[in-house]
């Protein structure tokens, strides 16, 4: 099967041929490179090889799964919640490319750069009052042409890959980072606070965790600072069937919150 893979890619190689209908003709030659492995496990079992004719129907159907998300991704425009190749680009570190990338802009947060290993997601509570501000800034950003709204430049399949994973993708994903943000801490409570600059910030929320550490807890362990402030939400899309269609979802805040050990 690999042999008759290495050829295929060998002799596509002459022409100019997109990845899609390249991944087209690898999921054929592998759809029936996987039934062939079928039947050489019928075969085992046939001669009295029970073990190695397991082994063989073990591997065929890891490989069916593979098989059957190939299909799904390149024949199709549907998506299922069993789709673990989400999860394998986290690993490897290889984000999802489309056939026409966009140059994405680098944003350097104000309040300084941090080791990945040295900042951790913080919980926030926001009551009415800080959700409306949230909301606020929102229409202060859209206004001023801060907020993307291209979904990432990410294709309709690759959109459908994220919702089957979080339900929703959001126009600005994977988020926008606030022109100005701090946090500040009063009687063992930290809130955060953003806006346009530091004359308009509001208060957008409360941290009650960082990570999974309660923030008395924390505060007490380590020296804590705002890595990053994003908002999300907002114009999005959700998955039909056939077709991705408008939505609206509440604006919030993601909030990552760099610490170091207290000495």
């Amino acid at each position: 099967m690999f042999t008759l893979l290495d050829l295929v890619n060998h002799y596509l190689g002459y022409f100019t041929t997109n990845s899609k209908v390249k991944g087209r003709i690898y999921t054929a030659v592998g759809a029936m490179g996987v039934w062939y492995l079928l039947y050489l496990a019928y075969r085992f079992f046939v001669n009295g090889r029970i073990l190695r004719g397991s082994l063989l129907v073990a591997i065929f159907l890891v490989l069916l799964y593979f098989v059957i998300l190939n299909v799904l991704y390149f024949f199709t425009k549907k998506t299922t919640k069993w789709d673990i190749s989400p999860k394998i680009e986290q690993i490897v570190g290889q984000p999802h490319e489309e056939s026409t990338q966009a140059a994405a802009s680098v944003i350097i947060p104000a309040n300084g750069l941090y080791e990945r290993q040295d900042v951790m997601n913080g919980v926030i509570d926001s009551n009415l009052q800080q959700r409306t501000n949230i909301e606020a800034i929102a229409r202060e950003m859209t206004d001023l042409n801060l907020i993307a709204q291209d979904y990432g430049h990410l294709g309709e399949q690759a959109q459908r890959q994220i919702i089957a994973q979080k339900g929703v993708i959001n126009a600005n994903h994977p988020g926008t980072i606030l022109p100005y943000f701090d946090m500040q801490e009063a009687d063992g409570t930290l809130t955060i606070f953003g806006g346009i600059n530091q004359l308009q910030a509001r208060e957008l929320g409360n941290v009650s965790r960082v990570g999974l550490t309660p923030t008395d807890q924390a505060l007490s362990h380590y020296r804590l600072a705002v890595a990053s402030v994003v908002l999300t939400g907002g114009p999005s899309h959700v998955a039909t069937r056939s077709e991705l269609i408008d939505d609206q979802q509440p604006y919030q805040i993601k909030v990552e919150i760099a610490y170091m050990r207290r000495s």
